[in-house]
């Protein structure tokens, strides 16, 4: 989604940087799911060949293990975060099996606003991200911002510092 339609979807202000997962994490599971995608042809071809021309449960798995791989292949150089003046655009995590599937064709339906006031801080391990709500509950949102780069992972602790405080 481009910058401009981000900015009227949610009052995020203006959006001052893009973060990507890390290129080396990016190549590596592009590499990963390139290998499965070819797997999984060279196995439904061989099945076929065995087969004739007969269709088989085998076949048709191994021929959508091939497209998932190819699919996730193309979304691994996603933007992962937005650093706006108002807060983060992140992509929340799906949870679901039907969420995974339609982040496919809509991975836009899982982009989530969260101003910096209500920002409480990331776990650990940068897969959560702890959000104070307006009544003082605590709100835990699904991320995955492990695989961005050490610099990355410093840009945005220090942009929520900056803007936190304004």
């Amino acid at each position: 989604m481009k910058r401009e339609e981000l900015e009227n979807m949610f009052p995020c202000g203006t959006i001052q940087e893009e973060i990507h997962n890390s290129t080396v994490m990016v190549w590596g599971f592009q590499l990963l799911y390139a290998a499965i995608a070819v797997w999984g042809v060279y196995r439904s071809v061989l099945l076929y060949r065995e087969l004739g021309s007969g269709m088989n449960m085998w076949l048709i798995l191994l021929v959508m293990v091939a497209g998932y791989a190819l699919l996730r292949m193309y979304q691994q150089d996603d933007v992962e975060i937005y650093i706006a003046t108002e807060g983060l655009i992140l992509k929340r995590t799906p949870i679901l099996v039907k969420e995974r599937i339609e982040r496919f064709f809509a991975p836009d339906l899982y982009l989530t606003f969260i101003h910096y006031q209500g920002i409480m801080g990331f776990g650990e391990d940068w897969k959560t991200l702890y959000v104070q709500t307006e009544t003082g509950g605590i709100y835990i949102v699904p991320i995955s911002l492990q695989f961005l780069s050490h610099q990355d992972k410093m840009k945005v602790l220090e942009a929520l510092n900056r803007y936190k405080n304004t």
